[in-house]
């Protein structure tokens, strides 16, 4: 029985339909759909019901799914066995969110692979909530996200690095004022739909301050940009690992009881690659000491 056609069954019980599951895995969807019809001629049995569109799991095929994930689970420690001690593979699925896409994950990946390059490492760039239920799910195994509000018990989280929030303003802004600045300048609002955005907006609630907002962005590089550009100003958390080409912006404190984001790692505590896990944590540590800002806390 083929692993590869394995994993694409659980990519399609995962993500619902052959469509999806042809994107997560880098095929076609019809050759999702040649592999799922292979995987039932081989067990003789059948594993969708046809007869919607588009097709979904019938019984044994939901009853397959977590048979399917035991073999793949112990195909992949097989390959850690046959390894030696020093040089662990197989594949890790670590999610993180776009700040992190260009700062310290990209470098604990280089550094993680320049040790033990027989470890294959697949990267899921998306928002922290949008995170957290791939990793109960068992569809990552760890995600590097800002400290969730709430998460299961079978899950735990794993901080590495506080980031204070900052005001932002271009580097010709006269102003060093935070207070002053948030309530003179046009204020460009980080989504409150994210963790990181509720924090500023309970903030900004605590010090009575009342912003001109015009426009509220997804990103916080989007949000840097549109600063950069002289439309005016915002608070960010100044990153605890830089990207390689930063904006020139001016960051100005928010004071000693600053908010703060905390990032970490989120894992299942059943997660069966933890010891990958624990390595891939390890490297990111060591990032941020080499590369963190001075005032950060760790």
């Amino acid at each position: 029985m083929s692993i590869r056609r394995l994993k694409i069954f659980i990519a399609v019980a995962e993500s619902g339909s052959f469509g999806a599951a042809a994107d997560e895995v880098g095929v076609s969807q019809s050759a999702v759909s040649l592999q799922m019809k292979a995987l039932e001629e081989e067990l003789r049995i059948d594993l969708f019901d046809r007869s919607t569109r588009p097709p979904v799991l019938n019984r044994e095929g939901l009853e397959l799914v977590t048979s399917a994930r035991e073999i793949v689970d112990g195909y992949e420690r097989l390959g850690m066995l046959a390894g030696n001690d020093t040089e662990p593979t197989g594949e890790l699925r670590i999610g993180g969110m776009s700040t992190t896409m260009t700062g310290i994950i990209p470098q604990a990946i280089t550094s993680l692979r320049r040790t033990y390059p027989s470890l294959r490492i697949l990267v899921t760039p998306d928002h922290s909530p949008n995170l957290v239920p791939q990793v109960d799910r068992g569809k990552l195994d760890a995600a590097i996200i800002s400290a969730p509000p709430y998460f299961s018990e079978h899950m735990e989280f794993h901080r590495f690095a506080e980031e204070p929030m900052v005001a932002i303003v271009p580097l010709d802004c006269p102003c060093d004022d935070p207070i002053e600045l948030l309530r003179t300048y046009p204020f460009i609002r980080f989504n409150r739909i994210f963790w990181a955005g509720q924090v500023i907006d309970e903030w900004l609630r605590r010090k009575n301050v009342i912003v001109n907002e015009q426009m509220e962005l997804d990103s916080l590089d989007m949000v840097s940009t549109m600063v950069y550009y002289g439309l005016g100003v915002s608070i960010v958390p100044s990153r605890c690992v830089a990207s390689p080409n930063p904006l020139p912006l001016k960051e100005i404190s928010l004071g000693p009881k600053a908010p703060k984001r905390v990032l970490g790692m989120l894992v299942r505590r059943d997660n069966k690659n933890r010891h990958l896990t624990d390595l891939f944590y390890e490297q990111m540590l060591n990032v941020i000491k080499t590369h963190a800002n001075p005032a950060l806390k760790i």
